[in-house]
């Protein structure tokens, strides 16, 4: 297996060294580092043009005339100047473990027909963020060890960052990247392999999150959740039939009703009530079960 990391990276000058540095001390020297910078006007870029001068295992590569194009135009621009069979991603403030990559390995050598392999995070915050996510990702380990259903992906993202998350390259790049929020592309790609390929997730925490003000994710536009909602639908149920499509399409719309904002803080309790009520419904109608292994290392 030939594992190449991708990290697209935006003025995080105080972040990337770091990142890059949690590759560099793999146990596992066989990868390729693309660092795919997206415009940086921080100084971040000569930081990293100096990896790759010293390693020639690391790339540094901008879009045409040093434009900024995004997060979703980057991931593709660098997936497809990838070498490896395999893509493993590092957000660009975040830390890998030394032992991420043959972790990760030895789980794909043991189920060699998985597409995606994603492991446990430890978050690097203040101590309310680390407490509040500590909470979040017993609950989450739960639910993919006990009772993990595709219609849960409605609520939210099983896996938390990039980071966390290694795919076949032939399956990345055949994805449909056309996310109603940029913000949450990785939910929105990691949605459709779950519905239709084999997961691994490795329970054990390979990487670190870190959790600031300017993460990336803190800028979602909440108003295009609706939109977003409709659409990760239509993976998970696509291959119902259309009555229970139909059927369950209203549950989905009431469900995005009394989950939004709005609704959530003038009923409080009872809006969440009757998410979990409609949660459960779409649980017992959903016909497409994910071929998800929970993996103890």
């Amino acid at each position: 297996m030939r594992v190449s990391f991708i990290c697209a990276s935006f003025n995080y000058k105080d972040y990337i060294s770091e990142a890059i540095e949690s590759v560099i001390s793999q146990d596992c020297p066989d990868w390729e580092l693309i660092v795919f910078d997206d415009g940086s006007k921080d100084g971040s870029q000569e930081l990293i043009a100096n990896y790759a001068k010293n390693d020639k295992r690391i790339k540094f590569l901008t879009h045409p005339n040093n434009v900024n194009r995004g997060l979703i135009e980057t991931l593709k621009a660098a997936s497809q100047d990838a070498s490896g069979d395999w893509l493993a991603f590092i957000e660009s403030d975040d830390i890998l473990r030394p032992d991420y990559l043959s972790s990760k390995i030895k789980a794909f050598n043991d189920y060699n027909d998985a597409k995606l392999i994603f492991s446990g995070v430890d978050i690097l915050g203040n101590k309310k963020i680390q407490e509040n996510y500590i909470k979040i990702f017993s609950r989450r380990d739960d639910l993919i060890k006990n009772h993990f259903n595709i219609a849960h992906l409605l609520r939210e993202n099983i896996i938390p960052t990039f980071s966390c998350a290694m795919i076949e390259k032939k399956l990345f790049n055949s994805l449909d990247f056309n996310s109603p929020i940029a913000q949450n592309i990785d939910w929105w790609l990691w949605a459709q392999v779950l519905a239709k390929h084999k997961v691994i997730y490795v329970n054990k925490n390979l990487s670190v999150w870190r959790r600031h003000g300017d993460s990336y994710i803190s800028s979602i536009n909440k108003a295009k959740m609706p939109d977003f909602n409709r659409k990760i639908f239509n993976f998970i149920f696509d291959n119902n039939c259309i009555f229970t499509k139909l059927f369950a399409k209203i549950l989905c719309n009431t469900y995005i009703f009394f989950n939004s904002e709005k609704v959530r803080k003038l009923f409080g309790t009872p809006s969440r009530l009757m998410c979990n009520l409609i949660l459960g419904a779409l649980y017992k109608m959903n016909k497409m079960q994910a071929d998800l292994v929970y993996y103890n290392l």
